[in-house]
């Protein structure tokens, strides 16, 4: 593995917003209605995240191979209601084809690292219940389900998995 994880700048949010939009459309086609993933913006998305950027409410690392962007994560304070005491991973996405391969260990180690500096009492963080292969991954490394919750996107309810790992 030969890989670089750093902070993001706030000139790379723009890059990390097409990503995660570009994960979302290929990682969730059966899992979220096509017409929702078919709409979805990058423009909107960067808007939200350099929002959270300008204000330091999130952290965001990109991990790169030979300078081509290969997974990005945000996180920081959460956000989530009931676990405002936590640190939260907001998203943790890798390109389709560096998936099962160790590259999403390596990232959740730094994330989980750079929480535990901040002293959270847990991490905390949410999955689509449908969504088979991050509900393993993060079971895998001591998450456990504290609660279910639905959550809206276009027209649909969907159900998410709350997650925890208390530090």
């Amino acid at each position: 593995m030969n890989v670089i994880i750093k902070h993001a700048n706030r000139d790379e949010i723009y890059e990390i917003a097409v990503f995660l939009d570009s994960c979302w459309k290929s990682e969730y086609r059966g899992i979220i209605a096509d017409d929702y993933l078919d709409s979805m913006s990058s423009d909107e998305r960067y808007k939200a995240l350099l929002k959270r950027f300008d204000e330091n409410a999130s952290d965001f690392l990109i991990m790169k191979e030979n300078d081509c962007l290969i997974g990005a994560a945000v996180f920081g304070k959460s956000f989530i209601e009931g676990f405002e005491n936590g640190g939260e991973i907001s998203a943790i996405y890798l390109r389709k084809d560096y998936i099962g391969k160790g590259y999403g260990h390596k990232l959740i180690a730094e994330i989980e690292q750079k929480l535990a500096e901040k002293c959270y009492p847990y991490f905390i963080l949410d999955v689509l219940k449908n969504n088979i292969r991050a509900f393993e991954f993060y079971t895998k490394h001591g998450y456990e389900n504290v609660a279910e919750r639905s959550f809206k996107m276009g027209e649909k309810d969907y159900p998410i998995v709350i997650m925890q790992k208390i530090i």
